[in-house]
């Protein structure tokens, strides 16, 4: 997340402060007109076609180490910082071909309005952002069949980076398809980028066959949705790349491809390395009576060796054996991942983590798998710790809110709570909870976190704290036993004191004026016992 707040931090700031802004307007624009919000151009394609925008390009080409950046469409409209604002209407085919800009080039709708482009071809370009869009050639009355964004480094004409696509809607079909054929004939595949430092932001991506694909380095996929696909939600076939926070669900089974909701491989001499995914929702259906339902893989590492990969904080609800797979592996570290098949008793399935050699019988080595929730382990390479195996429908319903609907939050009963290794733990959970939320870490994706979660107040249990708002002791007045905790409004744990019997006395006047929450755990039920109290 500190990764993508500060690639579009780096935009905004290399953004003119006096940048121009052009309107274009397909139902009233005229590529005569000057580009104005009252005098608008009629589309994008036309005004990409019709060069009123200055860039660079390299030449010579064939692009070599030897080719520069020349200026061309000198003295156009638009230029590098600038900005285009589209209005409703049909873009057309969005064809971007050698525009290396100085200063990004941002290409929106229009507050209100749903702009639609056939598709987007970014070939060989630098500093764009492309947001809130709709591309999808349905609207056409025709289907691409094709990918919906290519973003397409090109060994002629040059690189593909620096490019943002957020916000933006895209989709094959409005409602997914009952028929294989319709898939097969009809679908188009998301985001492919082959290319490097892009970001993809919160993207609405719906009935495609390929979710995202990143082909290249030091791309970020954070906060996209994913939702009713084909082939694999997201590929990762390149190195350093950031996928985060995204939701992958609702696999169609059309063909013979084994799908999986995230998927890489080393087959085609690919460099996969320093990979991480994390915070992510893999799930097979939301619902069991959809269509074309199979069993989908959830992440799948076949044909290392992958190296130095990051798999931390990912729920992953499939209908396969392989929930995490890792097929030659070194120094890659799986931490608090929930993975478990909704049907654990039905093949195929249920769902481990494995981390094992490559195929040809390499070892994996200097992997660390910890503090994760499966239905089984198979670690033949790796350094394994605090992990839990529930294998059951009812052992599910034991430890998780609703799992029948995806909810697997703790409960605040469930043995996963606080029973984590804190050395390797991350400091968040997957919605952002503090792991310091608690005496210890949870296991699993998500982090129990009692100032919201089934508690009970030590009032009901008649056990009282005076003063409150306290400036400097309070006694809490029952009968305490075991260890008195206490913690700030976000999780943090500040003061821990033994219960003494009926008046425990206990000093806060070192901490800071706020809000805090006295806490401990009944030794017999596991239920956490809160007050809150201020500090003036």
């Amino acid at each position: 997340m500190r990764k993508a707040a500060s690639f579009v931090i780096l935009f905004l700031l290399s953004t003119a402060v006096f940048a121009a802004r052009f309107y274009v307007d397909p139902s009233v624009g005229d590529m005569n007109n000057d580009g104005s919000s009252a005098s608008p151009w009629s589309t994008l394609a036309d005004v990409i076609s019709q060069d009123k925008i200055e860039s660079f390009h390299f030449l010579p080409l064939p692009y070599s180490a030897s080719s520069q950046l020349t200026l061309f469409n000198q003295g156009a409209p638009v230029q590098a910082g600038d900005t285009l604002i589209l209005r409703n209407g049909l873009h057309g085919n969005v064809y971007i071909r050698g525009y290396f800009n100085a200063k990004p080039i941002i290409v929106m709708a229009e507050a209100g309005h749903s702009p639609i482009l056939n598709n987007l071809h970014v070939v060989a370009g630098r500093n764009w952002v492309f947001q809130s869009l709709f591309i999808s050639s349905e609207p056409y009355g025709n289907y691409l069949n094709n990918k919906l964004v290519f973003l397409e480094s090109h060994g002629w004409h040059g690189s593909c980076s620096q490019i943002e696509v957020s916000d933006c809607q895209i989709y094959s079909t409005d409602t997914p398809w009952s028929s294989a054929n319709d898939w097969l004939t009809k679908v188009s595949s998301g985001i492919f980028v082959k290319g490097d430092s892009v970001l993809l932001k919160n993207n609405k991506i719906t009935n495609v066959s390929f979710g995202i694909q990143l082909v290249g380095d030091s791309n970020q996929a954070i906060g996209n949705d994913i939702v009713n696909f084909s082939s694999d939600g997201a590929r990762i076939l390149g190195s350093s790349n950031l996928f985060d926070g995204n939701l992958i669900k609702n696999c169609y089974k059309v063909d013979d491809n084994h799908d999986d909701g995230i998927q890489s491989f080393t087959t085609t001499g690919l460099v996969v390395d320093n990979n991480i995914v994390s915070n992510n929702i893999i799930l097979n259906y939301d619902d069991s009576n959809q269509p074309l339902l199979g069993a989908m893989q959830g992440i799948g590492c076949f044909d290392g060796f992958y190296n130095n990969w990051d798999i931390v904080n990912n729920l992953i609800v499939v209908d396969h054996w392989h929930g995490i797979s890792f097929y030659g592996a070194k120094n890659c570290n799986i931490i608090n991942n929930t993975v478990l098949d909704p049907t654990p008793n039905i093949t195929p399935g249920p769902s481990w983590i494995k981390v094992t050699d490559k195929k040809n019988g390499e070892p994996s080595s200097g992997c660390i798998i910890k503090n994760n929730v499966a239905n089984s382990f198979a670690i033949d390479d790796g350094v394994q710790g605090n992990n839990m195996v529930l294998s059951t429908l009812v052992d599910y319903q034991n430890h998780f809110v609703d799992p029948t609907q995806h909810d697997f939050n703790l409960l605040s009963t469930s043995t996963l709570v606080d029973a984590g290794d804190a050395i390797v733990a991350p400091m968040y959970d997957i919605n952002g909870t503090s792991r310091t939320n608690g005496l210890g870490p949870d296991i699993g994706a998500y982090e129990y976190n009692f100032m919201v979660g089934d508690v009970e107040s030590l009032s009901e249990n008649k056990i009282v704290i005076t003063p409150n708002p306290v400036s400097d002791y309070i006694n809490l007045v029952g009968n305490v036993k075991g260890n008195i905790y206490v913690f700030t409004a976000d999780g943090l744990l500040v003061e821990e004191v033994k219960g003494n019997g009926a008046i425990t006395k206990i000093s806060l006047g070192d901490l800071p004026s706020g809000v805090y929450f006295i806490a401990f755990r009944n030794a017999y039920k596991g239920v956490l016992k809160v007050e809150k109290v201020i500090i003036e």
